[in-house]
């Protein structure tokens, strides 16, 4: 994809959540984006797949993409000449930055995730941007390694991300302290019962 596409395709998946975020529903149609966006519907239809009927995964993944890239060269130029924290603490870093990119889309997030049936669609759907953050992480805090090996641990912190976006989207605080210590527990937890044996140290 050309940069002028990247740029349309970001575009509109920013109209699509400011939308989201007033609207509070999810079937938004390809009038209001471009409305919402300025652009053409000849426009749109080169970015958004003529056989989607709901546009919902399609722009959460996008989101979930460039977040996440954010996320890593934050983190890369904060431990870039860290000796000092261990490699638990650079992965708790990670997630929690994470989810402060997130907290700027929780409402919008809340309504593609309103019930249980929907937070499993949507975890399914973008399995893979989950799998692949972990899988990243892991490689800039700890380097390369067998790939068997860190697609286990990457499995493992997609448990802990999971456990701790429930209390993301059911706590109601103005910030993300309750989550960020709810995902210190599990990762902890995840470590005690083995899961992680050899993999994180403390």
């Amino acid at each position: 994809m050309n940069l002028d596409n990247q740029n349309l395709e970001w575009k509109l998946c920013e109209a699509y959540f400011s939308i989201l975020e007033i609207s509070m529903s999810s079937d938004i149609s390809i009038d209001k984006l471009c409305i919402e966006a300025n652009v053409s519907t000849e426009e749109v239809e080169t970015i958004i797949p003529n056989n989607l009927i709901n546009y919902k995964i399609f722009f959460l993944k996008i989101l979930i993409s460039k977040l996440d890239r954010e996320v890593l060269a934050e983190l890369k130029a904060d431990i870039a000449d860290d000796t000092i924290s261990s490699t638990y603490d650079k992965i708790l870093e990670g997630l929690s930055l994470r989810f402060e990119k997130y907290f700027q889309y929780k409402q919008s997030l809340k309504v593609l995730s309103a019930n249980s049936k929907q937070r499993i669609e949507v975890f399914i759907n973008v399995f893979r941007e989950n799998y692949n953050f972990s899988y990243d992480l892991l490689t800039l805090i700890e380097g390369d390694q067998k790939c068997s090996i860190k697609t286990l641990k990457s499995l493992a912190l997609n448990m802990v991300f999971a456990k701790s976006l429930e209390i993301f989207f059911k706590d109601e605080n103005k910030d993300i302290d309750v989550v960020i210590r709810y995902l210190d527990k599990y990762l902890s937890d995840m470590e005690d019962m083995g899961l992680f044996l050899g993999i994180i140290n403390k």
